[in-house]
């Protein structure tokens, strides 16, 4: 009986590339779920220091009074990319 090598991150991550991209997001969705507590994470208990849920609320306060200042996420996606074209 001939034993499987050790499983490393980096043979996992060889033979996740080779999946077609809509299952190598089924697999990050997954081994997120696994991190962060599956299905049941809202059933988690999250402790915020009162200074934290301070923050929380006066940023969701300029929000719904529209004092903040918003960005479409397409432009920060497209700033992040154009980003990390010039650092490469």
């Amino acid at each position: 009986m001939t034993a499987n090598p050790p499983l490393t991150i980096e043979s996992f991550l060889e033979v996740s590339e080779q999946l077609p991209i809509d299952d190598q997001y089924e697999l990050l969705n997954r081994l997120s779920d696994r991190l962060h507590g599956g299905e049941n994470a809202d059933d988690r208990e999250v402790s915020l220091s009162p200074e934290w849920m301070e923050e929380i609320n006066r940023r969701i306060g300029e929000v719904e009074s529209g004092t903040a200042e918003l960005i479409p996420a397409e432009q920060v996606l497209a700033e992040l990319r154009a980003q990390v074209r010039t650092d490469s």
